[in-house]
């Protein structure tokens, strides 16, 4: 019998966590691969909503669970958590027998994992190299650093395909295989009468779906936007607009953002706020809006620009985060500004005509494992050559 491959992931986000979960089933249901998952981050926090709950649910293996103390609100504390997380991941990693590790994105935790496999001479699969925000997050340089450093590289859009043999990567090592939530929620179910008792929803009120993720590299800009985003909110819900909120991720400046949310449902009864809604939640009320054509995917999350377009949903992007990501025909960019935002999501709760998906789901994605198992196997694997 062939011997079997061990895959390791790593994750330490629920945004991170619906990109690999495809993955984590398409690799599980191979007989040449053994899978197995490593969780840390807010998966484990109370404050984020403890995800690993559902990460239970969808019964993956799970190898190890890192719990340090999330102290990340900001930069010398994000500094001191990634230290201590590359620790652990190397303790893991030296006593597990794994044969590639699977990274996926553009988060600190993930880096401080791909360093540890990498150090280890462990090949490394990244899924979502090449993507661009330059938004002012820390996300680019760290998705760029990971994608020099892994061996075989995923891509979610031709863009970035052509963006990362731009980066000197070799063609062999390279494949758009579309977005990878689309498998999973090809497979769901929804259904708007379910959703709509489910959430207290009036399906004669507009929607808004609501995500605000820290802006970190400029502090002056970063609490403009929170503060004209939560004045905008303000002012929807006096207009009779049903809200839902989601928290932030766990970048520096989060709590701004989390003390920001308890005000407004202090303030604002009606509106319902969750630390984490879950994919299939998540993605129902996507569905729901863009069924009902009446709602918005509101915020800077990347969420709202690669998601909501499945669901024809439409999107009001606030401010620079996302300012150089692919951008679908359903997101319309809103300054920080309270004004503009307002005006935007009243202009634009529903989509007249279907329109294309860039992040489409490639044919080749179901093959994917063979296609592992053959670049596993050869010998330049991890001597990569520069092309540039």
């Amino acid at each position: 019998m062939k011997k079997k491959t061990n895959l390791v992931f790593f994750s330490a986000n629920r945004a991170e966590y619906s990109l690999i979960h495809p993955f984590l089933e398409i690799f599980s249901e191979n007989p040449f691969f053994n899978v197995g998952l490593i969780v840390a981050g807010s998966h484990l926090d109370k404050k984020f909503g403890s995800t690993y709950g559902e990460i239970k649910k969808d019964n993956v293996k799970i190898l190890s669970k890192i719990e340090i103390p999330l102290k990340t609100n900001s930069f010398s504390d994000t500094a001191a958590y990634s230290n201590l997380l590359q620790i652990e991941i190397n303790r893991i990693l030296k006593k597990t027998k794994v044969d590639i590790a699977f990274a996926s994105s553009d988060r600190f935790e993930t880096f401080s994992f791909v360093v540890a496999a990498y150090l280890r001479k462990i090949p490394i699969i990244h899924y979502e190299g090449g993507d661009l925000t330059e938004g002012g997050a820390l996300d680019d340089n760290i998705r760029h650093a990971i994608t020099k450093l892994a061996n075989i590289h995923l891509t979610s859009n031709s863009d970035s395909l052509k963006r990362i043999l731009k980066m000197g990567e070799e063609k062999w090592r390279c494949l758009n295989i579309g977005y990878s939530p689309i498998f999973s929620i090809k497979k769901q179910n929804f259904s708007t009468s379910t959703i709509r008792k489910k959430f207290f929803l009036d399906k004669k009120k507009p929607l808004i779906l609501f995500t605000l993720h820290p802006i970190i590299k400029d502090e002056k800009q970063a609490s403009k936007e929170v503060k004209e985003s939560f004045s905008a909110l303000e002012r929807l819900y006096k207009n009779n607009f049903q809200i839902i909120i989601t928290y932030p991720n766990f970048d520096p400046g989060y709590r701004d953002i989390v003390s920001k949310i308890k005000i407004f449902k202090k303030n604002n009864k009606r509106a319902m706020v969750f630390k984490h809604l879950g994919r299939k939640n998540y993605h129902s009320l996507l569905y729901y809006m863009g069924k009902n054509k009446n709602g918005v995917c509101l915020g800077n999350s990347s969420s709202g620009i690669k998601e909501a377009i499945l669901f024809q949903c439409p999107t009001i992007n606030i401010g620079n985060r996302q300012n150089s990501r692919l951008k679908p025909l359903n997101v319309i960019d809103a300054s920080a500004s309270a004004l503009d935002i307002f005006s935007k999501v009243i202009k634009n709760t529903k989509i007249k005509k279907k329109l294309f998906n860039p992040y489409g789901l490639k044919k080749s994605f179901t093959f994917l494992p063979n296609i592992v198992i053959k670049l596993k196997n050869n010998k330049y694997l991890q001597y990569k050559k520069c092309t540039y």
